[in-house]
């Protein structure tokens, strides 16, 4: 069912100041939790991002990011000739790949 405003459905509600300063902290407050839960477990977006940004994020250059695809030691994504990376997954595989070389 599709909502038009219309005089029919539209109300006002009145509150005092305490009282919508409530709301807005009730609402605040579910949100930092909300975001909480989602920073700590594994539900958050994948950022994918290409190989440029990959290079500047790391300092590496174009060279070795392709060797290390080559060799299997970062994770990465073709679709066709395009080429990208889930950040998070290439930092994962480099700091497990850096703990090995102690």
């Amino acid at each position: 069912m599709k909502h038009t405003n219309t005089r029919e459905n539209l109300q006002l509600y009145l509150a005092t100041e305490s009282q919508l300063k409530s709301v807005v902290m009730e609402c605040v407050k579910e949100a930092l939790q909300g975001a909480a839960t989602t920073q700590i477990g594994h539900d958050a977006q994948p950022e994918i991002i290409d190989t440029k940004t990959l290079l500047t994020r790391l300092d590496l250059s174009e060279p070795t990011v392709i060797r290390y695809r080559q060799k299997g030691v970062i994770p990465f994504l073709q679709v066709g000739s395009a080429i990208r990376y889930d950040y998070q997954k290439v930092l994962e595989a480099l700091e497990k790949r850096k703990g090995g070389k102690k």
